[in-house]
């Protein structure tokens, strides 16, 4: 170990000068270059005081016998500072979500895990305070479950910038969601679609532009006018990268339908940078209020909502209904899964399912059943009238019969019957 309380030189002005205090040079055994510390005194006595406990602090972090002093430091500062300094970090590394929305949620669900289990220092958190709380809490499954992730996410940085040791709630398992009540959502029928708009004033021109592009509700608040292609040869909108939950640039294909409704709502003074929708997108809640006033259910007799999102829904119904390829909805969808489109996203309830099946070609063998269930039931009379004498000559034993009466598969079926078994329907696979 090197140990050494000096002056550092430098050079100024071409002569070689001295530090005013000292400093400490030192090498430690897992060191592989020697490190320089100021211990800001002119003393030299007091330098060797501080450089001292120095060393002897390093010893001991070394040795586990103290932890290191970034940690210490750490261990004092309270968890909403700590919290702050993620919430700064995630935005400025680009992960808050679209318009800062995932670092807010994240932010509110540890706070109120911080107020509810007495959570003040980091070193407060436990995973038996955690589990505590949440049986006692009614929520859902999934919702609880992402108070547990959102909190671990937050440990697990702080573990990894040198905060804590290690993640108290590294090891708490997540509650099983399987079996458990979802949200589930519907699409908008034509019909509700039409009313919703008619009846939302101005917003009207919004949940229609969900409904025919599938834009969501933060890439719609940040839509702007240069991102409308409305006179293009293809008419798209751009979804930025930064607004658009995959982070990847995709443009939209408009249908022609609200490319004249967007022509008649843009201002005749408008400007490429100029938002679309300056007065806001709609939240849950007014949805739910233009919804009632227009006699749209916002939760139907099957547990189903309809609020904004179902927007989304009805885009990707109305595609399906229209004979709209899979990978071609998937595409309109910006899907990554087709799995997505056509099984989460496409409402079930209004495919056109017997429309589709009702024209179907016959195979025309309808005739030929009904002959044999009244013909083998003995109550209907037309068997014996469509075979004639030719049966009462097959029954005598005088015309070269073998004396049964009935020939080889009638008496067959008629043993069938007579057991309780339904008749073979052998006569149409011959």
């Amino acid at each position: 170990m090197i140990f050494n309380i000096e002056k550092r030189r430098f050079r100024r002005d071409g002569k070689l000068r001295l530090t005013r205090c000292y400093y400490l040079r030192y090498r430690l055994e897992n060191m592989l270059v020697d490190r320089w510390k100021s211990l800001a005194v002119t003393d030299k006595v007091v330098a060797e005081k501080r450089a001292r406990e120095f060393i002897q602090e390093k010893e001991r972090e070394a040795a586990g016998i103290l932890e290191p002093k970034i940690i210490r430091d750490a261990a004092h500062l309270p968890l909403v500072d700590h919290l702050k300094d993620y919430e700064a970090d995630l935005v400025k590394r680009g992960r808050a979500g679209r318009g800062g929305r995932g670092a807010r949620l994240l932010k509110s669900r540890v706070l109120r895990l911080m107020k509810e289990c007495g959570w003040s220092l980091p070193g407060n958190v436990t995973a038996d305070s955690f589990i505590s709380w949440r049986s006692r809490e009614s929520l859902g499954a999934r919702t609880l479950n992402h108070y547990l992730q959102g909190m671990v996410s937050f440990l697990n940085w702080l573990e990894r910038v040198g905060r804590i040791k290690a993640n108290p709630l590294k090891f708490v398992g997540k509650v099983d969601e399987r079996g458990q009540k979802k949200r589930v959502r519907r699409a908008f029928t034509d019909e509700e679609l039409r009313r919703l708009i008619a009846g939302s004033g101005r917003r009207g021109i919004v949940y229609f532009t969900a409904a025919r592009t599938g834009l969501r509700q933060e890439e719609l608040r940040q839509l702007k006018w240069g991102e409308v292609k409305l006179e293009a040869r293809i008419p798209h909108m751009i979804v930025r990268a930064e607004t658009a939950k995959n982070k990847k640039q995709e443009a939209v294909c408009l249908v022609p339908e609200i490319v004249e409704a967007l022509k008649m709502y843009r201002p005749a003074n408008w400007s490429g940078t100029d938002s679309v929708f300056p007065n806001g997108i709609p939240r849950a809640s007014r949805l739910k209020v233009d919804g009632e006033r227009n006699d749209i259910e916002y939760q139907d007799k099957e547990g189903r909502y309809a609020d904004f999102h179902a927007l989304r829904y009805t885009w990707a119904t109305f595609l399906q209904k229209n004979g709209v390829g899979q990978r071609i909805a998937m595409k309109l969808m910006r899907h990554s899964d087709i799995k997505l489109t056509s099984k989460v996203y496409t409402d079930e309830t209004q495919l056109p399912v017997y429309d589709s099946i009702k024209d179907l070609p016959r195979l025309g063998v309808c005739t030929q059943i009904r002959a044999q269930i009244f013909g083998l039931d003995g109550q209907n009379g037309s068997r014996a009238d469509a075979s004639g004498e030719g049966m009462e000559a097959r029954e005598m034993p005088e015309n070269g019969g073998d004396g049964r009466g009935l020939s080889e598969p009638v008496a067959e079926k008629e043993l069938e019957r007579a057991k309780g078994f339904e008749p073979s329907t052998f006569t149409l696979a011959r």
